[in-house]
């Protein structure tokens, strides 16, 4: 066993994520990152980004990627992290930006840099507030209105959009990239709607620069009225918790490696119960998690126990620091809920299952439905809500059930309650999504293996089994149309799909759902599905509603012309998605599977849908030089090469073109290409030296060989095939000369 007593606790639950390697998860919210980013490389306006999520869901750490991914672009990234003071006057909320635009691009090299005269000059202006007589190294008028309105006290002077917006396009004009402005913490900005009108007048005509927003949910209320028309210019990106165990698993690993500890031998990563118990009382919420893994690392760092494992030590441990974190005498709810039952948290737990979206009648119809009353009656369920309403631990908005607590009274009363063998999470489920939960859990371990299209198509009035084959699966591109996509080629050695449809009616809901496995070996759990479903169909008309449930085959769609209707769509986000998910599919296949076929499959289309993507054709080129196939293969590798914008991107496929050169004899050019990916590799970080896979070359008895590392740092294989190669060539010159 390790001394851990050697290394930090690499948990930091207190801070963002801001280094790469131990993000976690978001594929698909970095996906439509990236794409906004590509996009606003070469439209005349961009489309900005709204990343919106609860309290500690994870959207600082998003930002910090979404700050990374645009700097790999070569954009001029101006982080604006707000607080209370900067909502208060116009002018201050503004220098604020300014100067972090202005600041930025100066680090960038602009207007002669951080060391420059314009910037000394910048800064005596506006932290003297004098302004200069000479004003030949200060272009901009902002600064000047700023110093003027402050050295006189006029702090609420107004401020002039038309000069705020010609010194914006005077920057973006020296700097000639695109600024990105990350703003953190934007929910400073609700009650300051002018600043929010402000931002729009100027920024919505203003070429040059994209805007990125993290904030709760609340903030979009206030920018949908008051962002209109530039509203259209905003992507809206949920941050929401880890749904898959897999990233849970990930999240716990990642910090591990990070620190040289081997996570196996103090996390026991094969057992899946360990993992999904971190999972799930943390609701997946990365903050939780690392609060969690911090105090099960403290545990077996100071030999407490064994290994990391969730136990009620650990949720004691956590929900003390809870306790120091906070007064909780300060806070007289937790005190009533420290004196609640067993019982009273139970119905707790059930009340608050939709916590600010549900009527006590939607809640109690769901109970009902799924348990009967196995558990409680309509009767004794309501006498616990009023106990908490008039306790004022609940709250009845117009019907609607809602915790009366914050963010923090949520977190330590699910601590608190776990302690007593409650399970309470107050996540505030939509009604959608707390009927798949509650049927999740109706089904049981069945659903492990089952994946669900919530809402695909709505079926026609005689059920009818959904048509892929029409355009309109293209053009609105979503959910359902990615996710059927997927499952028709995991089918494409089959004939049908075995899908049980669902269709669930009430007066307040109507939903539709596709439920299938991805795996063709396990279609008779599609069979299982249907098992015990009268009791619950039964139930479901006492309450008012109805549950409509049959068995169905899709026909399975051929591959080609499933591609063929991508690659002729005009739906490039459609595209870009769905290369994004083939490069994946390659690397797991390649990699975990060593199914070269399979991954050659992926490889394929990803190339098919995105040919000008330069990391698509040297994937492809890899695969294609590992089956044998050199020709096609030194063709992608030099078109990789000619399609990256930065020379140390290209670093890679010439290093796999100087390995395929080699392989074919040609040692002196293999040297030529390996020396210039040497080169290359001068400017890049670390980070973009580490490879999945890379073929190597190795001498075995004096003759050359290859074999595939896994893992490797680009930058020293590449100086070990270099030490090779041209140990060969001059071993090859002196056999000419004897």
């Amino acid at each position: 066993m390790v001394d851990l007593s050697k290394f930090h606790n690499p948990y930091d639950f207190a801070n963002p994520v801001s280094d790469e390697e131990l993000f976690v998860g978001r594929k698909r919210e970095l996906e439509e990152i990236r794409y906004y980013l590509d996009h606003a490389k070469t439209a005349p306006r961009p489309i900005n980004i709204a990343l919106l999520g609860p309290r500690a869901s994870g959207k600082t750490s998003l930002l910090n990627m979404t700050d990374l991914e645009a700097k790999k672009r070569g954009f001029c990234t101006v982080r604006i992290d707000l607080d209370e003071d900067d909502a208060k006057t116009q002018l201050g909320f503004f220098y604020k930006l300014f100067d972090g635009i202005f600041s930025a691009a100066c680090e960038f090299g602009a207007f002669g840099g951080i060391e420059g005269k314009t910037y000394d000059t910048y800064l005596d202006i506006v932290n003297t507030y004098n302004v200069p007589e000479d004003k030949t190294f200060c272009p901009f008028q902002f600064p000047l209105q700023y110093a003027k309105a402050m050295g006189s006290g006029n702090v609420d002077a107004q401020l002039s959009d038309h000069t705020y917006k010609k010194d914006l396009e005077k920057i973006s004009s020296e700097v000639k990239k695109p600024i990105i402005l990350l703003f953190d913490e934007s929910d400073v900005l609700i009650n300051s709607r002018v600043h929010l009108e402000k931002l729009r007048n100027i920024f919505m005509n203003t070429r040059g620069y994209m805007i990125v927003l993290a904030g709760t949910p609340g903030l979009f209320p206030v920018m949908n009225s008051v962002f209109s028309p530039i509203i259209r210019q905003f992507k809206k990106i949920n941050v929401g918790e880890f749904e898959d165990i897999g990233e849970t698993g990930e999240c716990i690993r990642k910090p591990l490696e990070k620190i040289g500890i081997v996570p196996d031998e103090i996390f026991d990563f094969e057992d899946y119960i360990a993992v999904k118990e971190v999972h799930d009382f943390s609701g997946g919420r990365p903050y939780e998690i690392q609060l969690i893994c911090h105090f099960l690392f403290q545990r077996v760092q100071r030999k407490q126990d064994k290994k990391m494992k969730l136990n009620l030590g650990v949720l004691e441990d956590v929900r003390r620091e809870l306790e120091a974190s906070q007064d909780i005498t300060a806070r007289p709810m937790l005190i009533k809920i420290q004196r609640a039952t067993k019982t009273q948290l139970s119905a707790l737990v059930l009340l608050c299952a939709c916590d600010g979206y549900a009527t006590f009648d939607q809640i109690w119809a769901f109970e009902y439905i799924f348990r009967g009353e196995e558990r409680w009656t309509k009767e004794s369920l309501n006498k616990e809500l009023q106990y908490f309403i008039e306790e004022g631990i609940l709250e009845n908005r117009e019907g609607i059930i809602k915790f009366a607590g914050d963010d923090f009274d949520k977190i330590y009363v699910k601590y608190l309650a776990r302690e007593r063998g409650v399970d309470v999470n107050i996540i505030g489920s939509h009604l959608e999504l707390y009927w798949f939960v509650r049927m999740a859990d109706f089904f049981g371990k069945i659903l492990k293996s089952v994946n669900s299209i919530g809402e695909f198509y709505m079926p026609n009035t005689d059920h009818a089994p959904i048509d892929f084959g029409t355009k309109k699966s293209f053009e609105n591109y979503g959910e359902g149309s990615f996710d059927l996509y997927k499952l028709m080629l995991k089918y494409r050695n089959e004939e049908t799909i075995p899908v049980l449809q669902m269709e669930i009616t009430f007066p307040w809901l109507k939903l539709s759902y596709w439920h299938y496995t991805e795996n063709p070996k396990y279609s008779e759990l599609i069979d299982n599905l249907g098992f015990g479903m009268e009791p619950l169909k039964k139930r479901a008309n006492e309450v008012g509603g109805n549950v409509f449930i049959a068995k169905r085959e899709l026909a399975v769609v051929p591959v080609e012309e499933i591609t063929k209707k991508v690659e002729q769509t005009d739906n490039e986000r459609l595209r870009n998605s769905l290369a994004g998910w083939h490069l994946e599919r390659t690397k797991e296949e390649y990699i975990k599977r060593a199914n070269i076929e399979e991954a050659l499959f992926h490889a394929n289309l990803a190339y098919r849908y995105c040919p000008n993507v330069p990391a698509y054709s040297n994937n492809l080129g890899y695969i294609s030089m590992v089956t044998g196939d050199l020709n096609r293969a030194k063709e992608l590798f030099k078109k990789a090469i000619s399609g990256y914008e930065e020379s140390y991107e290209a670093a890679l496929p010439n290093y796999d073109l100087g390995i395929l050169e080699a392989k074919c004899g040609n040692f002196k050019i293999a040297l030529e290409r390996i020396n210039l990916c040497i080169r290359q590799l001068e400017c890049a970080n670390k980070k973009d030296m580490k490879c999945v896979c890379l073929i190597v070359p190795k001498l075995i008895n004096g003759e050359l060989g290859y074999e595939e590392v896994k893992e490797p740092n680009l930058l020293e294989t590449a100086k070990k095939a270099k030490s090779i190669l041209q140990s060969l060539l001059d071993r090859n010159l002196s056999n000419n000369r004897e």
